[in-house]
């Protein structure tokens, strides 16, 4: 009773948030259609991949000399918005260079859509959690999550890496730890998040790494084969440069919802980057370790573990925007779907817990870096607060049911 009367309540909550999202959509059109949306940078390098000028793909000047053709009345931009992704990526955005701008831009949302609801689907059928959910409160949960809303209006590839990370989850509550691996390798073109998940997540499947490695390797010979080993070098040079310097900008440590953007709002402003840099690092291990310690030694099912490291791999990611975020839309489901002792307390705690973590990403309720870290706590507490909720046997109950839930398979 009291699960069916919060998911109402909670659905209420969801579609105002969803609303507020689509009545900002009007204003925005004027600015996707001149380019000022993130897409900027997969149409760039498509475009560049598609003349023949993988040599200077991570060329700043090359790359703002081809900005400047598609989206020459973008005024706040002075230099190229940067492509930093992995050169084989770019090969997946060429077929949309053949459209204009606009047009290809309009085309990989409704890509990202179909992607989404894949993904949703996917969520439903394989976790029985979620599919015991209603269909509307799923599909209000993912228009109503901000993270999720700003990866879509910028064009971004974070709904296509959900789409692997979901398959991966599946995988590993299922036992198929090698599928689950080939599926995030599928996702590294946001490495900087998928590493630290599979590193994490190979403690206690190291079989992960039989279909990681592979499909890994296949998609680095192929970056190689792009830019060629001169290339490879200055991709590197290039992200680090970006990194340094900030990217005119675009890049700024104290915005960022992870260890490195929360360390660098504490210190402020007057504390050296190399400084941080260094603190983000140390914290970043210590993160890892406790997670590893904890999935290795508390034997936590395959939905806590993966919720857990994916939070973490989030955290230490050394580069994330608050649509990165849109990564934890499982795990958020999951830990609303799943029921404890079913009281009016645990109800009203899981609202309010769900409110919290949709609109502080959406308002900033908290400013930047004091957000984040309110975020990941409310996050982290509301995780183990389930876990420690929910009997063992019911948990490996749960895990026994979801490895047969509707006989899915992937």
């Amino acid at each position: 009773m009291f699960d069916r009367k919060k998911e109402l309540l909670a659905s209420i909550f969801l579609f105002a948030m969803t609303i507020s999202h689509v009545v900002m959509l009007p204003e925005l059109v004027p600015l996707l259609r001149n380019g000022y949306q993130n897409f900027t940078i997969f149409y760039t390098a498509g475009e560049m991949v598609r003349d023949g000028r993988t040599a200077v793909l991570y060329n700043s000047s090359a790359q703002y000399e081809v900005q400047r053709q598609f989206a020459p009345d973008v005024r706040i931009r002075q230099a190229a918005l940067p492509y930093n992704h992995p050169p084989f990526e770019a090969l997946l955005f060429v077929p949309l260079t053949l459209l204009p701008y606009w047009k290809a831009y309009l085309l990989w949302t409704a890509l990202n859509l179909i992607t989404l609801a894949l993904t949703l689907f996917v969520l439903r059928r394989q976790f029985a959690e979620i599919g015991d959910l209603s269909p509307v409160f799923v599909v209000l949960a993912a228009t109503g999550f901000f993270p999720l809303v700003t990866a879509l209006v910028q064009g971004q590839d974070c709904i296509l890496l959900l789409f692997f990370v979901a398959l991966a989850m599946a995988a590993f509550k299922k036992e198929r730890p090698i599928a689950g691996g080939a599926f995030l390798a599928a996702g590294l073109f946001r490495f900087q998040l998928v590493l630290p998940l599979i590193l994490i997540l190979a403690v206690r499947r190291w079989r992960l790494l039989l279909g990681f490695a592979p499909v890994a390797a296949l998609l680095g010979a192929a970056s190689l084969a792009m830019v060629g080993w001169n290339g490879a070098t200055d991709y590197i040079r290039f992200v680090l440069s970006l990194e340094k310097s900030g990217a005119g900008g675009s890049i700024v440590a104290v915005g960022m919802p992870n260890l490195r953007g929360i360390i660098a709002g504490v210190l402020g402003v007057s504390v050296s980057p190399t400084r941080v840099a260094a603190l983000t690092v140390v914290c970043s291990l210590a993160a890892i370790l406790i997670a590893v310690w904890w999935i290795h030694v508390a034997k936590a099912s395959g939905s806590f573990a993966f919720t857990l490291a994916t939070l973490t791999a989030i955290l230490v990611s050394y580069h994330a925007l608050a649509y990165d975020l849109s990564l934890l839309l499982p795990a958020l489901l999951v830990l609303f779907a799943t029921s404890g002792r079913g009281t009016r307390v645990e109800a009203q705690g899981d609202i309010l817990l769900l409110l919290f973590l949709f609109l502080i990403p959406r308002f900033g309720l908290l400013g930047s870096w004091l957000g984040s870290l309110s975020w990941a706590g409310a996050f982290l507490g509301w995780l183990f607060w389930k876990r420690n909720s929910v009997p063992r046997n019911q948990e490996l109950q749960s895990d026994a049911r979801n490895s047969t839930f509707r006989d899915g398979s992937i």
